[in-house]
């Protein structure tokens, strides 16, 4: 099994209350969001098979309370006949999720509450972020963002149950969200995996769902914005990137991906003020990166330091930092340092390309 043991944690938090949803409610409210509720997938969808398997791993146990039961079922999940695969790429419902025992973080997080929501227990979906919290589709930053289970267990206490543990640092923004805003980002992810497939048209359809349902969920107008702007639809692109910036103001992926544009249209200006934006609300190591860049071409040797050493603290396990770094170090005729940087980025590249062990 490839997930990370699953963890609990108390925090407190100001997030208004979730809606839950029951089927009828969420087609309801899908269809007044102008989505065809036919074109929707509720991503907490959950099977006879999988409410049975719940009810039989709390057989015995529900006069336990709430919060008692809930580690019951995360203990059931990482029980070696239980056998489930994290697959970073694979977006699936709860049920989907159950029956083919695989999936990523958000697939198993949907199915833990999908479980727990079918004996009784009210738990919702919560989006969380650490930084860097990014990706790279060529020149272009598709934004992630990682989901982790809740319970409220008191007027303002809320227990954190996150199944894939993708850093130790601490989250720097967490908030409860809806089934809807939930089914967005179901939507949002199969748009993403869409755009690294390089099946624009797909992915157009799955984020024009997602946009649709949450106008002010950031990651979806980015990754539509990745989307346009690879089919050579340059307004609609920048259209999506400031409504993404109307959510998230100052969020810098939208920043660095305008950036980008920018430069390919000549407007060096505009881009480079895109990019320190950017680079100013962010430890995001892509935008620092591309500061770096702009800092080195302007002779600013000292300035493209600070931000690589800032890109390093944070990313130091990406090949990209120590390429940068490399190219910093061939401006100034370190060739020692060109060499180790260089040695490096070849080292963490030889790393990621060996399969994960079981």
């Amino acid at each position: 099994m490839l997930l990370s043991a699953a963890v609990a944690g108390m925090a407190c938090t100001h997030a208004v209350e979730a809606e839950r949803l029951g089927d009828h409610d969420w087609q309801r409210a899908v269809a007044r969001r102008g989505v065809d509720p036919a074109d929707a997938v509720n991503p907490f969808d959950t099977s006879p098979a999988m409410a049975e398997w719940t009810a039989e791993v709390l057989q015995g146990r529900l006069g336990d309370g709430s919060l008692s039961q809930l580690y019951a079922i995360q203990d059931a999940l990482f029980a070696s006949d239980f056998g489930f695969a994290y697959d970073a790429d694979l977006t699936l419902t709860a049920a989907e999720a159950f029956a083919r025992r695989r999936g990523n973080c958000l697939s198993f997080t949907v199915m833990f509450i999908a479980m727990a929501r079918s004996v009784g227990i009210d738990t919702f979906l919560m989006s969380v972020r650490r930084e860097p919290g990014v990706d790279r589709a060529d020149d272009l930053v598709v934004i992630n963002r990682h989901v982790v289970a809740g319970y409220r267990g008191g007027a303002s206490e809320v227990t954190v149950f996150d199944f894939f543990i993708t850093s130790s640092s601490p989250y720097i923004q967490r908030r409860v969200i809806d089934d809807i805003e939930a089914t967005a980002m179901y939507h949002t992810n199969l748009g993403g995996a869409a755009i690294r497939d390089g099946d624009l048209d797909r992915a157009v359809h799955q984020l024009s769902i997602a946009t649709a349902l949450a106008p002010d969920w950031a990651p979806g107008w980015i990754n539509l914005g990745v989307t346009r702007y690879r089919l050579g639809d340059t307004d609609a692109a920048f259209d999506a990137y400031r409504r993404a910036l109307e959510a998230e103001p100052q969020n810098a992926s939208a920043l660095t991906n305008m950036a980008f544009m920018y430069r390919e249209l000549g407007r060096d200006r505009e881009a480079e003020n895109a990019l320190r934006a950017a680079a100013h609300q962010t430890t995001n190591p892509f935008t620092l990166i591309a500061m770096a860049d702009v800092e080195m071409l302007a002779g600013r040797r000292g300035s493209a330091a600070r931000y690589l050493r800032k890109a390093r603290r944070w990313y130091g396990d990406q090949p990209e930092v120590y390429d940068a770094l490399a190219r910093l170090a061939a401006v100034r005729g370190d060739e020692s340092a060109l060499e180790k940087h260089r040695r490096r980025a070849a080292e963490l590249r030889a790393s990621a390309s060996q399969p994960p062990a079981d």
